[in-house]
């Protein structure tokens, strides 16, 4: 989820319940009544509620107003003054639908829901790494870093400060994080209790997005499609701008980082796909993957590399990185088809696409095994034996865990 994913989701939803109920989604040209929505900010591209700044990339005057948690009881309000029209009866029917328990229905996956103290401010759950004993995961909203034995009875174990963690990855018996908004930070531990900030990058880079090992050092990817390493986590030097984009946006951000048949890839957001020998020199490989979109989610599977589309729900994998092939596309019921995450648990690879997990066993065959929100699904990690995946559920989010073998 991006650091604007708040607007994304409203606009989205926006766009989908005011076709569903047959209502204008034309911008009105009043503000609401209630005057919650008070200006859509050309400057930063985001959306403004009561004065303060929910979302878009607000760093003209190097200051970042968030309102946490997201206030998500004010998205009928602002959906109504954006022009969509709605009975009493359509709005209750849309706020059950923001408060649903998922999932609703029987799956080949037992799903439980999690119980978790995460407080409140962190909303979406962004990465999670099993290490050691222990499961980590990162949060975006108030970019807290928690670990678990079991799945329950969350610690907090690490306050960056700043707005998202993401990329938990285990080095040089370490486990590292990056942070989002407003510095890209590298904190570290030796033991998974206590964090410590050891590096931060050019703030003109926005943000660490991914983390990634290759041929023994360390790699970090921005917002900005800009690739450096470390040899020690400490020490880091800028090697690859891979989109030459000249602007800081959150546009081009540089999603995985993967090891593939001795080469490292890195998967971009509204970008391309791009591959390296030696992390210094890159080149596209798969045009006609990120023809019309960038690439979200990665795995390596059975031999062979996967790639999840932002939209459409297709999922592309590759032998050699070089030749393509379409093998996956999700039903018509997953409406945007936003391949947010993809990890292999056992003899199975797991895709989470908008609220929906997908399960293979052969990477050509698919099944739908759970509905676990109406967003989408933006990390998903195993850990002893089980899937784990966190779930954009406002004001906290949600953990939800499955034993994979439930699935044989």
């Amino acid at each position: 989820m991006r650091r604007d994913g708040t607007l994304c989701v409203m606009v989205g939803m926006v766009f989908l319940l005011a076709s569903t109920l047959g209502g204008d989604s034309s911008i009105a040209q009043e503000e609401s009544p209630r005057h919650l929505i008070t200006r859509v900010c050309s400057r930063c591209h985001a959306l403004n509620i009561m004065g303060q700044c929910m979302a878009g990339d607000c760093r003209g005057n190097h200051v970042v107003r968030v309102l946490a948690p997201a206030p998500w009881d004010l998205v009928i309000d602002w959906m109504q003054s954006m022009g969509a029209k709605m009975t009493a009866a359509e709005q209750q029917a849309i706020q059950a639908y923001l408060q649903t328990t998922f999932p609703a229905k029987p799956y080949p996956l037992q799903w439980v829901k999690l119980p978790t103290a995460f407080g409140t401010g962190g909303w979406n759950v962004v990465s999670l790494k099993g290490y050691e004993d222990h499961l980590y995961a990162g949060f975006e909203g108030n970019g807290k870093i928690f670990r678990s034995e079991q799945g329950a009875g969350w610690k907090e174990v690490a306050t960056t400060e700043q707005y998202t963690v993401y990329g938990l990855t285990h080095f040089h018996d370490a486990l590292y994080a990056g942070t989002n908004d407003p510095d890209p930070q590298i904190w570290k531990s030796t033991d998974g209790l206590s964090w410590t900030r050891v590096a931060r990058l050019p703030p003109e880079d926005h943000g660490i997005i991914s983390l990634g090992v290759f041929h023994g050092l360390l790699y970090a990817g921005t917002a900005r499609a800009w690739i450096y390493r470390s040899p020690d986590g400490l020490r880091w030097e800028k090697v690859a701008d891979l989109q030459q984009n000249n602007e800081a946006s959150y546009v081009h951000w540089v999603r995985f980082l993967l090891e593939f048949h001795g080469l490292l890839y890195a998967g971009i957001e509204r970008g391309s796909l791009y591959r390296s020998e030696d992390g210094v020199t890159w080149s596209a490989v798969g045009r006609e993957v990120t023809a019309d979109r960038g690439v979200r989610g990665g795995a390596v599977f059975q031999d062979r590399l996967y790639v999840g589309k932002t939209g459409g729900g297709e999922i592309w994998s590759s032998h050699d990185g070089l030749t393509w092939q379409k093998v996956f596309t999700a039903p018509p019921h997953v409406l945007r088809g936003y391949v947010a995450s993809m990890t292999v648990v056992g003899k199975d690879l797991f895709a989470g696409i908008d609220g929906y997990v997908f399960q293979t066993r052969d990477g050509l065959s698919w099944r739908e095994v759970g509905h676990l929100g109406p967003f989408s699904i933006e990390a998903m990690a195993p850990f002893q034996g089980a899937l784990y995946a966190g779930t954009v559920m406002p004001p906290s989010g949600h953990l939800y865990a499955a034993h994979v073998e439930q699935a044989q």
